[in-house]
């Protein structure tokens, strides 16, 4: 049976850190690090920008949801259920 384990940010830390010990020392692994880091933080920033969580967006995003909460209280617009609410967070 595999053990499912979630390491906390402080263990995660001390992990990076003692895994860049061993690849101090050789150039040829540095360069190959930071080339795999980069990556992967443009990957994480353009899966971000995918998903419209720019601040620009957020704000907008919040416009709207108090826009449509105003429209709710005037009677103007009919709520959602929580549920649905709930399914589109999940999509």
């Amino acid at each position: 049976m595999q053990k499912n384990y979630i390491m906390t940010a402080l263990q995660l830390n001390a992990a990076l850190h003692r895994e860049m010990s061993y690849i101090v020392t050789d150039s040829t692994m540095m360069e190959r690090a930071l080339k795999s880091l980069r990556q992967i933080r443009r990957e994480h920033k353009a899966q971000q920008t995918a998903k419209g969580d720019s601040p620009e967006q957020v704000k907008e995003d919040l416009r709207e949801a108090f826009k449509n909460l105003k429209l709710i209280q005037e009677g103007k617009l009919e709520a959602k259920p929580i549920e649905d609410l709930f399914n589109e967070l999940q999509d």
